[in-house]
């Protein structure tokens, strides 16, 4: 195996368990608060490693906001401690790789109506993507 390809492997990896590790609920914004982010988004990120794509999900539940992420090596995740940060929602999970746990941050900025900047943000900065979002 090239090294490109085993590091796109990690990534992938990684990725995948930042998706499938379990997040404690906190905060979360009503919907009324979300305005034109409730719905369905692709995101795209890059990395050194190469792009990756996932689908976010943020719909209502009982008057708040509840977000679903998934990719095409990963099964759903959802996501219950959302917040805003003036106009960003912000979402925040912990997920698990190879047993170890650690926090996930997503921020999304907005860039006119049907688009989002997005910064992808793994232990408090240790790992760091930025990308963008289309609503769908």
């Amino acid at each position: 195996m090239t090294s490109r390809v085993r590091t796109i492997a990690i990534l992938a990896a990684f990725l995948a368990a930042t998706i499938v590790g379990g997040g404690a609920a906190r905060a979360q914004v009503a919907v009324a608060e979300a305005g034109n982010f409730i719905g369905e988004w692709t995101i795209n990120l890059d990395s050194p490693q190469g792009p990756f794509a996932l689908t976010l999900k943020l719909a209502d539940k009982e008057g708040k906001v509840e977000g679903e992420l998934s990719s095409e090596i990963a099964p759903p995740q959802t996501v219950t401690d959302i917040s805003k940060s003036d106009a960003d929602l912000v979402l925040k999970y912990i997920g698990n790789f190879q047993g170890q746990s650690f926090d996930a941050k997503i921020t999304l900025t907005p860039d006119g109506d049907k688009n989002v900047k997005v910064l992808f943000d793994v232990m408090s900065g240790q790992f760091l993507m930025n990308g963008t979002g289309v609503k769908k």
